[in-house]
């Protein structure tokens, strides 16, 4: 990939674009309860609008890659907002669950290809001394839209009703192919002679790359915190134990994610000057040691702190381990490179929350805080170890 006019993508508006796009993703999260009324079914039958988005994410995660390095980032990611907003409105007329499953199942595959492609079209064409702080954007966007998603979405289902964010949905995603158009370049190599010419690295190539399967531990342990023990544990252990309002509870989240967004643009720099390996350690190391430490809370007070803690290692490993899949990728496999983690990604978002939750129902939060952080821990000796070596 030669021909890859490598630059600077620190001010584009992509953090922008993927905070549009992460917005949509959420808008419904706060009217599950409204869609297991309306349908005359469970709240757990009702979460499975997300589980089935996750898996249809993570399912397409590696083709949308493929398919980004072949046919360039440009079209992979207009396609992934026309799949969305086609799946929307398949929602909007959804006559009972089993279609609106399906819908978001589309949605899922159109996530899959939007984000995927994005991420890639960052690696490829960004200056590996900026590459640090333009994932920082990416990143930061994932958290303000996931931040400001489920807040809309909530309005919006108030005032017109719980279908009325599919709606909302639908205009998001075809927003998008237009931005996607005029954001992302075509020229990423996609189509250069030597990447037409050149033989295809296999999966199994990419995964035999050093280093590349500590990162997608690590990838997995840092979803296993924040799918499992920030969102499932911390809230039921807040409420049982500490006997928190919801609107408490909410606030102690949104600290996190506050924290978090706040030190990402600092982890960016971090990992361009520093070094990539250091700054996930540090966010490994951080994240782990901080979230057992909410089996020792007592009081309102120090969970609020923790919480901040905690948003600070997560904001650090964030940025620095999608960082080190940009270097470490064999040239013309980024969006392969990216599936393949963000899939990594997706399975703790996945097993995060059955395996903490499961602990957090018999009110054994100490070891579930414990258990949580030690995938963490484990890929944090991995890569200081894969470092040394």
């Amino acid at each position: 990939m030669s021909d890859v006019g490598k630059r600077s993508l620190i001010g584009s508006p992509i953090p922008l674009m993927v905070a549009l796009n992460v917005i949509g993703v959420n808008l419904i999260t706060p009217v599950l309860p409204s869609y297991a009324a309306h349908f005359d079914v469970g709240i757990a039958a009702a979460s499975f609008l997300i589980t089935v988005f996750a898996l249809a994410r993570m399912s397409f995660r590696l083709p949308a890659g493929s398919l980004s390095d072949r046919y360039g980032s440009r079209v992979v990611c207009m396609g992934g907002g026309l799949v969305q907003a086609c799946g929307a409105l398949l929602a909007t007329v959804a006559p009972g669950l089993g279609v609106l499953l399906v819908a978001r199942a589309i949605q899922g595959i159109g996530s899959a290809l939007f984000g995927t492609s994005v991420n890639r079209y960052l690696l490829v064409v960004t200056d590996k001394q900026d590459l640090g702080r333009s994932i920082a954007g990416f990143q930061g966007g994932i958290v303000l839209g996931g931040t400001l998603g489920p807040l809309i979405g909530g309005v919006v289902a108030q005032e017109f009703g719980i279908f009325a964010p599919f709606f909302v949905q639908a205009a998001v995603a075809f927003a998008l192919v237009g931005v996607s158009w005029i954001v992302i370049k075509p020229n990423d190599g996609s189509h250069s002679a030597a990447n037409r010419g050149a033989p295809r690295p296999t999966l199994r190539s990419i995964l035999a790359v050093p280093g590349f399967r500590v990162v997608m531990l690590s990838g997995f342990s840092l979803f296993f915190v924040r799918a499992g023990a920030i969102n499932v544990v911390v809230p039921a252990f807040a409420d049982e134990v500490l006997a928190l309002s919801p609107a408490q509870i909410g606030a102690v989240i949104s600290l996190g994610s506050i924290v978090s967004l706040l030190f990402m643009p600092l982890a960016g720099k971090l990992a361009d000057s520093i070094g990539r390996w250091q700054v996930a350690v540090a966010g490994a190391l951080t994240t782990s040691g901080t979230v057992a430490l909410y089996g020792l809370v007592d009081t309102a007070l120090q969970l609020y702190l923790v919480a901040a803690l905690t948003g600070v290692g997560i904001g650090l490993a964030a940025v620095a381990l999608p960082t080190m899949i940009g270097d470490i990728a064999p040239p013309g496999t980024e969006g392969r490179a990216s599936g393949v983690y963000r899939m990594a990604n997706d399975l703790g978002w996945i097993f995060g929350p059955a395996t903490l939750g499961l602990l957090a129902d018999r009110s054994q939060y100490g070891l579930a805080f414990v258990v949580a952080g030690l995938p963490f821990v484990l890929a944090a000796a991995l890569l200081s170890r894969s470092r040394s070596s």
